[in-house]
């Protein structure tokens, strides 16, 4: 281990460059999994987001993905028409819809949720409980700060 530590380049333990390289195989590998189950990029995102977030807005979607309005506007209308979701209309406010899983919308978010742990297992190979979590809680860490920066949050 001291080996490998040894060699990494000085700009290669910039957090920044570190965040960029895991989201890049990480997302390669979720990739691979998405495509084989018939969705497409962004979608295990947004449906894992609805399965505890069934009902809400748009904008929360945005949000809580850390994805642009014109992003969520195309997912949600590929996933409204491949029968992912549905819109309904909200009490008290027209202007805005509660995106709702359907029930196929709901298996697809169990099939993310596996894909996601699949990759959650490559990337953690080798650590242990506590790693795991520490690891976990910085990340939540790092997220936080983001978001309070762009007062998200």
């Amino acid at each position: 281990m001291e080996d490998i530590v040894a060699s990494i380049d000085p700009w290669e333990r910039d957090i920044n460059w570190q965040l960029l390289i895991a989201y890049g195989y990480s997302g390669r590998a979720i990739g691979r999994l998405t495509r084989a189950a018939g969705l497409t990029t962004g979608q295990p995102k947004v449906l894992q987001y609805l399965t505890t977030h069934d009902g809400c807005t748009q904008k929360e979607i945005g949000i809580g993905c850390a994805l642009d309005k014109s992003t969520v506007a195309g997912l949600l209308s590929r996933m409204e028409a491949a029968g992912l979701i549905r819109r309904d209309a909200r009490a008290g406010d027209r202007r805005e819809a509660a995106v709702c899983l359907t029930e196929e919308g709901a298996a697809a978010a169990q099939v993310a949720a596996s894909n996601a742990a699949q990759v959650d297992e490559i990337a953690l190979r080798g650590f242990d409980a506590s790693e795991r979590a520490e690891l976990s809680d910085l990340l939540a860490r790092v997220i936080r700060n983001f978001k309070q920066h762009e007062g998200v949050a």
